[in-house]
């Protein structure tokens, strides 16, 4: 199974992303990054599948939301 190390590049800010194929690799990397102070995050493929599903359903309700308002000042 797939595992991603999420976490911030302090500098520039910017969200680093990197993949493993194994879970104690991946907690490997976490702890090399927090002893480094950054905040990192170890995801599985069901964690990321479950920050997609909420996405796409906060992005729906913001479409929907948009489009009742454009109707509603086209009346």
């Amino acid at each position: 199974m797939n595992y991603w190390v999420v976490h911030r590049e302090q500098v520039t800010g910017k969200l680093q992303i990197e993949s493993f194929v194994g879970k104690d690799i991946a907690e490997l990397k976490q702890r090399q990054l927090r002893r480094n102070y950054h905040d990192a995050v170890v995801l599985s493929h069901d964690d990321v599948n479950a920050l997609y599903l909420n996405a796409y359903q906060t992005s729906v309700r913001d479409m929907k939301k948009f489009y009742e308002k454009k109707v509603k000042n086209e009346k």
